[in-house]
């Protein structure tokens, strides 16, 4: 804080010299051990006589004030080499603060401009000094001081000092944060009623629905990258939107041996025979879809030592991006895939919802509104997925 501080008062004491301006830099270095000007000619002058006698060379006036924040500035930084650049118009004065010789180790550049001075470090610290004030930051650290007061801020803890009234102390509450590389894993399903298909013969097996799925191998995954913008917010709670991009694989696993294939009419299911005219069965047989996704999601946050950290509900849009259908006979192990539309709609929409739980993965669940298929081309069905959000 002291090194702020002092860089502060530098600044301020910077911005009375620039009405003077000289073409040339100037460098200027400082013996720390023995608080000297390396290369003066003069032996009996002080080092701020050298330095006055410097700074009046380039047309510059070395104040009192400029003078001890100067000699503030080498006093703390005592632990190694550093250099302090000023800049005023075209004028400029390096001051290279050295232990052993060894280049700078930091450095801090100042430029005069109307209103203010603006300085640039190569190190953590940002200051900038204006007509509406001084701003500094030091990691995460932050200090303002303007006309109305003083604003410190140290991680979440905010202290403001209004002129003429007592500092008040704003501790900023630790919310939840939907923020970052998110993944979704859990389960599919499609909801709806198929048209009835009439059994072929008396005594026949009962037909098993074309779109009838196996619940436990019908799996959703998701990968995402979201960001929120805070609404309004509170002491324990607050309202933000959400937004991001996801990338969503739907996987639908057939409860029976039928493969889905692209008709003319619509989507249509082919059996397989063998040779001996018997259907083939399949250890696998699914279809899948792949979305680009625009999840919108207003949401409220709460406090992370809260058993509800979050709910959030909203809607999403989606780009089909391939779809395909995999299919692995039993016995054999044979391999078949295709990749074809199927009719499926380009676009779908639908809603979400999220809750994050305390000592829990977050839960979601979304349902489309839209169709799967375009219309006349398959069932009017509706997707839905539900799991869990990992963070």
């Amino acid at each position: 804080m002291k090194k702020i501080i002092a860089i502060i008062c530098l600044a301020l004491s910077t911005m009375s010299l620039y009405a003077k301006e000289a073409q040339d830099s100037l460098l200027l270095k400082i013996d720390k051990r023995n608080q000297t000007l390396v290369g003066a000619k003069t032996a009996n002058r002080t080092l701020r006589e050298e330095l006055a006698s410097a700074f009046e060379k380039k047309g510059l006036v070395l104040s009192d004030s400029l003078w001890q924040n100067i000699r503030q500035a080498i006093k703390t930084d005592s632990d190694g080499d550093s250099s302090i650049s000023v800049r005023i118009g075209n004028s400029s004065v390096k001051i290279g603060i050295l232990k052993s010789g060894v280049k700078y180790k930091s450095e801090i550049s100042m430029k005069a401009k109307p209103g203010g001075v603006n300085i640039a470090s190569t190190g953590k610290e940002e200051v900038r000094v204006g007509l509406d004030g001084v701003h500094v930051k030091d990691g995460n650290e932050e200090t303002h001081v303007t006309w109305d007061g003083v604003y410190h801020r140290e991680g979440n803890e905010v202290t403001k000092v209004m002129w003429g009234k007592d500092s008040t102390k704003i501790k900023r509450p630790n919310l939840y944060s939907r923020r970052g590389l998110n993944f979704y894993l859990g389960l599919n399903a499609l909801t709806g009623v198929e048209p009835e298909v009439a059994i072929p013969y008396p005594g026949a097996p009962a037909y098993v629905p074309n779109f009838t799925l196996d619940p436990m191998g019908s799996r959703y995954a998701s990968i995402e990258i979201s960001r929120f913008v805070t609404l309004s917010e509170g002491k324990k709670s607050a309202f933000r939107l959400g937004y991001g991009l996801e990338i969503d694989w739907y996987n639908f696993r057939f409860d029976h041996n039928r493969i889905a294939t692209k008709g003319p009419n619509g989507v249509q299911f082919t059996t397989i025979t063998s040779s001996t005219g018997k259907e083939v069965a399949m250890s696998k047989n699914k279809m899948s879809v792949s979305y680009l996704t625009l999840p919108i999601m207003p949401h409220f946050a709460f406090d992370k030592k809260s058993a509800v950290q979050m709910i959030a509900i909203g809607g999403y849009v989606s780009y089909r991006l391939d779809t395909w259908t995999k299919a692995i006979e039993e016995e054999s192990g044979n391999l078949r895939k295709e990749t074809s539309n199927l009719y499926v709609n380009p676009f779908r929409y639908g809603v979400r919802a999220e809750f994050a739980l305390r000592h829990f993965p977050d839960l979601f669940f979304s349902y489309d509104l839209s169709p799967p298929f375009e219309p006349g081309k398959g069932p009017e069905m509706r997707g839905l997925a539900f799991g869990i959000r990992l963070l």
